[in-house]
């Protein structure tokens, strides 16, 4: 929903909370503020460890597809931008702004003075209003969009509002020693006034952060045009009929032999979404998803090339096209250290706001609890009675 949405339900909270005794005193309770923060805390950490914004496959791998599966449906994949997130996010900054208001009128009217004590405690209330400030001037200013591309080693994309350009020089998919994915990792430059000013490693939850614009890790995919290698079948025409299939796992442009055969096989090209230009008769790629993963395979007899001929994962009786042996693209593994990343720009102008105000609560905190001391006891310590018992 729109920031403006939610902000307006905020301002609709306070009107309610001034005119509505009932709703007031319910807003202003600590207990209610503690139980939304409480919530809001455990959603926040449940979305930092599970990570964000990642592909359903990602959270399968890791999680499994019960686990993974419900993560997605959840929202939980998107914890930030989740309805139930914004709304309880919302409730408690009605809660708080109504719960500093009121503290903040009982501290100035109350005939004291300025004590230490009293200005660590109006500082906080405050402090949160500025924090809360923060946040709505980053809803209403700022922005946080995705790019409209993905990009390869070498390509470059001007940073929206930040005036500055980015040339990725890497980028590729990480996994661990169980073979789950990791990370993903784009290593970027960053290019100002046509100038290289430094390198950066761009990571999920590791942006890169210049002139204000923010430059996030969004989405990424394995290379479109590559791969590690490719395991095919091969059908062996003979006078007496097929022989085979012989299974081959074929290295991306290596040449293999076929087994018990003369032949031998390369795989010359990889398109992720194979589609045929008519006009120019060339192959070429659709898109960067793998919808339509083809190969093309260079078959040899006695080091003496016989043809070339396209194989579709999708569509396994595909034409020979003449040649003595029919292929079957059996499976393919991806080349992820070759990868497509895209990026996601955002700007949060309330950020200075955000670190003022964490600064005030601070302050204000230690102003207040370094002020506290336990009181003494009004008799001076003397909790009992004069010694051989009272008067009578």
């Amino acid at each position: 929903m729109h920031a403006l949405v939610w902000w307006g339900i905020v301002l609709v909270g306070i009107v309610l909370a001034m005119f509505d005794p009932r709703f007031r005193r319910w807003l202003a309770s600590m207990q209610t503020a503690i139980t939304l923060l409480a919530i809001v805390a455990a959603l926040s950490m449940a979305g930092v460890l599970i990570g964000q914004n990642l592909p359903y496959e990602a959270y399968v791998g890791k999680h499994g597809p019960g686990l993974g599966g419900f993560i997605v449906r959840s929202g939980l994949s998107d914890v930030f931008g989740a309805w139930y997130f914004l709304l309880i996010v919302t409730l408690l900054g009605v809660s708080i702004i109504t719960c500093s208001f009121v503290r903040i009128l009982r501290l100035v009217r109350t005939p004291s003075g300025l004590r230490i004590g009293k200005l660590g405690s109006l500082l906080t209330h405050l402090s949160i209003v500025v924090v809360l400030a923060g946040g709505l001037v980053t809803a209403l200013t700022g922005f946080r969009v995705p790019a409209e591309r993905f990009l390869s080693a070498g390509d470059e994309i001007v940073v929206p509002e930040g005036g500055y350009s980015l040339r990725v020089d890497a980028a590729r998919t990480e996994f661990n020693d169980r073979g789950m994915l990791s990370e993903y990792v784009s290593e970027v430059t960053v290019i100002e006034d046509g100038r290289d000013l430094f390198p950066k490693r761009i990571e999920v939850n590791h942006p890169l952060v210049h002139n204000g614009v923010g430059v996030y890790q969004f989405e990424m995919l394995p290379s479109a045009t590559s791969i590690d290698e490719a395991r095919l079948g091969v059908f062996v025409s003979t006078p007496h009929g097929e022989r085979g299939p012989f299974e081959v796992v074929a290295p991306f442009g290596e040449e293999v032999e076929v087994p018990n055969t003369a032949y031998t096989v390369k795989v010359l090209e990889f398109l992720a979404h194979f589609t045929y230009d008519i006009e120019s008769r060339t192959a070429r790629l659709a898109s960067e998803w793998h919808d339509n993963p083809a190969v093309l395979v260079q078959l040899s007899e006695d080091g003496e090339v016989l043809g070339e001929q396209w194989v579709f994962a999708a569509f396994p009786a595909h034409d020979d096209g003449g040649l003595p042996c029919r292929f079957v693209l059996l499976d393919y593994r991806p080349d992820y250290d070759r990868a497509l990343t895209r990026f996601e720009f955002a700007q949060q102008p309330g950020t200075p706001l955000l670190f003022a105000g964490f600064v005030a609560m601070s302050l204000g905190l230690c102003l207040t609890f370094w002020t506290r001391r336990p009181a003494a006891p009004a008799d001076g310590g003397r909790t009992g009675g004069r010694a051989g018992g009272s008067k009578t």
